[in-house]
């Protein structure tokens, strides 16, 4: 809810607060083995109005990780953060567009915001003064693309097709920028400005998170424009426009400002110590990450966004955010509104809580971490448990914990992510349903591994049925490159992040704990539990299939 426009919401938001339960304050002990009243528990408070969204760098996830550390010091986790606490501080600077950035074409000025955003803020500053450019098609369409060389030092502008698809813009950013094709372009256009989702444009217009002030990205800046602007650019109707076709030089900078940000984000490490004295040295590691994205600056009525989303945007931000386009559009969503407002109080809403994402996650690993270090009988090797920060940013905090880790990186055998984990329901995506699980990597570097999980799942009361189908090499969606187990596959450490799924409230102001299935996360948490303890108890580290490849390189779906 806004902390600024209103008194009554001000007010109420900290009487929130101070109502709260905070990270100061451990909860009361909850039972093992695992269940849904702990987890619960647990999630009311992480995902709770009064921790602002969990933003890195900002009060709300600060708290989180204290809450956490906390929590692994009760258990009796060694700590493995830095200088023996248990956290690992990742540097993170807010960067923001300077207003003295500017582009013109012909001595005519774009406006930032209104013609164009910039897509990725990490790729410090750039001159664009004198910059040619150069049509080379539609994002989807590589066959009409002009060559490598043809495209080298110049801004490429691309139209951009119907957004049916679904997939969200950095997805098509991503794809296009790690082409090899366009490494020697100056800088890539999208003419998609005014397709971009309302919470993506707030982020850029307030402000970025980047781990490094300094480094300059590998790849080159990216822009958002309108059509307006591009075809400007181009020097007509994109759609109209034949693939090679040279367009107008743009002149102007982009200019980049950076501050530290408030307060620290943090990596929270935790070591359940293992019991065989030749094995205790190596690492399975079980992972979750504790940040989400804040707030927005306007709130907006709750309930009227669930019933959008769901006749709309049913993945949420993974849905391409259009207008309402038919009566029978508008009618449902008013006939779910209505039927919401039979039930709820009218609310003001701006907070992402992000409950499922990953507050399930979060509360999950916790569980898992009580219920292992109250056994009397260990894993033989140790656990190594990791809330990584800075997830929703481009997996900084896992980049930053395997670049930087506080034991050594090839001593982890195994790693096993979660993340969203508290939906998969019928309601939330068509395949869904209580064993519905999308499983991304168990089987990219190891057979073993893969085959260690499946079986592991095969003992459970009610095994889950795995989805592999977001694991296909070239899947749109791009989720193997999308959560944090990547950067540890990266290394040649086998690795897999297990959901339960997208829903209408990913990354939307509704992903809140009282939508969340408490006992889908307990079920994931006692095979995420199961899995790591028969990885660790194994006599030899699960093999790779292929060599260890650069840890640098560019993520391939």
């Amino acid at each position: 809810m806004s902390l600024v426009r209103s008194r009554s919401l001000l007010t109420a938001a900290l009487v929130a607060l101070a109502a709260a339960p905070t990270a100061s304050q451990t909860p009361a002990h909850t039972s093992t083995p695992i269940t849904a009243a702990g987890l619960r528990q647990r999630l009311f408070i992480i995902a709770h109005d009064s921790m602002m969204g969990r933003r890195p760098g900002e009060a709300g996830d600060f708290k989180t990780a204290e809450y956490i550390a906390a929590e692994f010091k009760r258990f009796g986790l060694a700590p493995a953060g830095d200088n023996g606490t248990y956290f690992q501080t990742v540097p993170f600077f807010q960067v923001a567009v300077d207003p003295a950035s500017r582009i013109t074409l012909d001595g005519a000025m774009l406006a930032f915001d209104a013609d164009w955003l910039p897509s990725n803020l990490g790729t410090g500053t750039r001159s664009l003064e004198g910059l040619a450019t150069v049509y080379p098609g539609t994002t989807s369409d590589s066959a009409h693309w002009p060559s490598a060389d043809a495209i080298a030092g110049r801004a490429v502008v691309f139209a951009v097709p119907a957004v049916a698809s679904g997939r969200r813009e950095y997805v098509r950013v991503g794809i296009v920028a790690g082409n090899p094709r366009f490494r020697r372009a100056a800088a890539i256009v999208l003419a998609e400005r005014d397709l971009v989702a309302r919470e993506l444009a707030s982020a850029i217009r307030g402000g970025a998170l980047t781990p490094d002030s300094t480094r300059r990205s590998p790849l080159p800046p990216a822009l958002l424009m309108t059509p307006r602007a591009a075809a400007l650019v181009v020097g007509g109707a994109i759609e109209q426009i034949t693939p090679g076709t040279a367009g107008k030089a743009m002149h102007g900078s982009l200019v980049l400002s950076y501050r530290p940000v408030a307060y620290p984000a943090r990596n929270i490490v935790g070591i359940l110590r293992g019991s065989d004295p030749a094995l205790s040295s190596t690492y399975v590691s079980v992972t979750a990450h504790n940040d989400h994205v804040g707030f927005n600056n306007a709130p907006v009525d709750h309930d009227s966004v669930r019933a959008y989303l769901k006749v709309k945007r049913p993945m949420g931000a993974d849905s391409p955010d259009t207008p309402v386009t038919s009566p029978e559009q508008s009618a449902k969503i008013a006939q779910l509104l209505d039927s919401l407002r039979h039930t709820n109080t009218a609310r003001r809403d701006s907070i992402m809580n992000g409950a499922d994402d990953d507050g399930s996650g979060t509360v999950a690993l916790l569980e898992i971490a009580e219920e292992l270090s109250g056994r009397a009988a260990r894993p033989r090797r140790s656990i190594i448990f990791v809330s990584h920060t800075g997830e929703e940013y481009g997996l900084i905090g896992s980049g930053w914990f395997t670049d930087h880790a506080t034991v050594a990186v090839d001593s982890i055998v195994g790693e096993l992510d979660m993340d969203m984990i508290g939906r998969g329901g019928v309601n939330d995506l068509p395949a869904g349903g209580p064993t519905y699980l999308e499983v991304v990597g168990a089987k990219r570097l190891s057979t073993q591994f893969g085959d260690a999980l499946e079986a592991a799942n095969a003992t459970q009361p009610r095994p889950f049925v795995f989805n592999y189908e977001y694991d296909v090499p070239g899947h749109p969606l791009q989720y193997y490159c999308r959560a944090d187990h990547y950067n540890y596959a990266r290394y040649g450490i086998p690795a897999v992040a297990f959901s339960r799924g997208e829903h209408l409230d990913y990354h939307q102001v509704t992903d809140e704990p009282q939508y969340i299935d408490y006992d889908a996360i307990a079920r994931v948490a006692a095979f995420v539990r199961d899995a790591a303890v028969s990885i660790a108890n194994r006599d030899a580290r699960p093999a790779l299939d292929h060599p260890k490849g650069d840890p640098h390189a560019q993520c391939r779906q």
